[in-house]
């Protein structure tokens, strides 16, 4: 059992070499794969944030939400669909995020972590998910992560 990180998911949208090819390797070695909706969120949250940045030099969030208001999102329905593709291409697994705001809280000052990476390490722990695909050294100070590549 294997979870798949929103960074991996991006470079293997954006191919992103040499993390891509890793990503792929991985992935293509693994039976079972899971992410959650927290991950699908941030990773949907990134391709929004990298295409509005190109297409309109939107940067920061609120240059984001303007850019939103003014133009809407149609244009970057090709992008959420490459990642549903993705998802369904390697039969990744979308998990509900399972955690409390006390062990969200604890496991964010034990482990330093930011709180999206305590929702996915609790989520992982959760679902008995002990190796986690990810370029994010922070997930390292989680015990029972296994962090790959």
């Amino acid at each position: 059992m294997i979870y798949v990180d929103s960074n991996a998911l991006v470079y293997l949208l954006h191919d992103i070499k040499p993390k891509s090819d890793l990503a792929i390797n991985i992935l293509s070695g693994s039976d079972e794969v899971y992410t959650s909706l927290r991950t699908i969120e941030e990773t949907s949250y990134i391709l929004v944030r990298v295409y509005l940045s190109k297409r309109y030099g939107a940067r920061g969030i609120y240059q984001i939400r303007e850019t939103v208001r003014k133009y809407g999102l149609e244009s970057v329905k090709d992008e959420l669909a490459t990642l549903r593709r993705l998802l369904s291409e390697y039969d990744i697994i979308i998990l509900q995020d399972k955690a409390t705001i006390d062990e969200i809280h604890k496991t964010m000052i034990k482990y330093n972590l930011l709180p999206g990476d305590a929702v996915i390490a609790l989520t992982c722990r959760h679902y008995c998910i002990d190796t986690i695909l990810t370029f994010d050294e922070d997930f390292k100070r989680v015990p029972w992560l296994k962090v790959i590549p």
